[in-house]
């Protein structure tokens, strides 16, 4: 191709055409120039299908990451739940003691424990490869979400101090742990990721003596923290449905941008 130009080119100045050649010139100008925009044009489709082909990809790994801390949220609310109706059950007992069981109290005190939520975090925002995808709502609430996180782990922590320095200290001072041990092996599995059978290695409750449920019921201290484990929690589950909507969000706007 480029000997037959220069072969024009050689004849029309033989030919002494020189206006004819110049004419011919800037022809072969436009035609390399439209060339070069073309391989240009052709160049950026295919680095956009590889760009479009990393966004389906990541769009999907986000899926994926966001449906899974969806499930655990809900687990988390779920159990927030038992353990807030239990409490409030506790306080109906100081309200009414008459014919209370002890162990229905142990059942009730020992599903008092500090779920915690620890979603999938990506990198995408500290890397840099947010900028791959192209919504920008998407990209809003991806950047949120590290934050969003942060705060109901705040409030979570703040419940989780309360277990370690107040609650469980507490019980041990009641003379109740192996009765609670005990008590809550019984109810494991209920409170285990998969649900299993797990031996209880306690061999039953104690035979010293310890509180009597009266004694409990009077115990001002106990009914204190019962009432704070109940408040934190359902703040907590305020916090966590907030959440569950930015995720609900997020999964939305994945959905709508994934090819199916």
């Amino acid at each position: 191709m480029i000997k037959f130009f220069r072969k024009i080119r050689q004849n029309l100045l033989m030919k002494n055409k020189t206006g004819k050649y110049f004419k011919y010139a800037i022809g072969e100008i436009v035609l390399v120039v439209i060339g070069i925009l073309i391989a240009l044009q052709i160049n950026n489709w295919n680095e956009q299908r590889k760009d479009n082909i990393k966004e389906q990809a990541m769009l999907k790994r986000l899926e994926k990451e966001f449906i899974s801390n969806r499930e655990q949220l809900l687990d988390k609310i779920q159990l927030r739940n038992t353990l807030i109706e239990n409490c409030r059950q506790l306080l109906e007992y100081y309200n009414q003691p008459e014919n209370i069981e002890i162990d229905s109290i142990l059942v009730f005190i020992s599903t008092i424990q500090p779920p915690t939520f620890d979603p999938i975090q990506n990198d995408l925002v500290s890397s840099g490869n947010i900028e791959i995808l192209k919504d920008e709502e998407l990209k809003q609430l991806l950047v949120n979400w590290s934050t969003d996180v942060i705060q109901l782990q705040e409030v979570e922590q703040i419940f989780l101090r309360f277990c370690e320095q107040r609650f469980f200290p507490y019980l041990n001072e009641v003379d109740i742990q192996r009765d609670m041990a005990y008590t809550y092996w019984e109810d494991a599995p209920k409170n285990l990721l998969e649900s299993k059978q797990v031996k209880n290695l306690i061999p039953g409750k104690s035979k010293l003596i310890t509180k009597t449920t009266n004694e409990l019921l009077r115990d001002s201290k106990l009914e204190g923290k019962v009432a704070w484990a109940l408040t934190l929690n359902m703040f907590n589950n305020q916090e966590s449905q907030t959440l569950m909507k930015r995720i609900n969000r997020i999964l939305e706007v994945l959905d709508n941008q994934i090819k199916k």
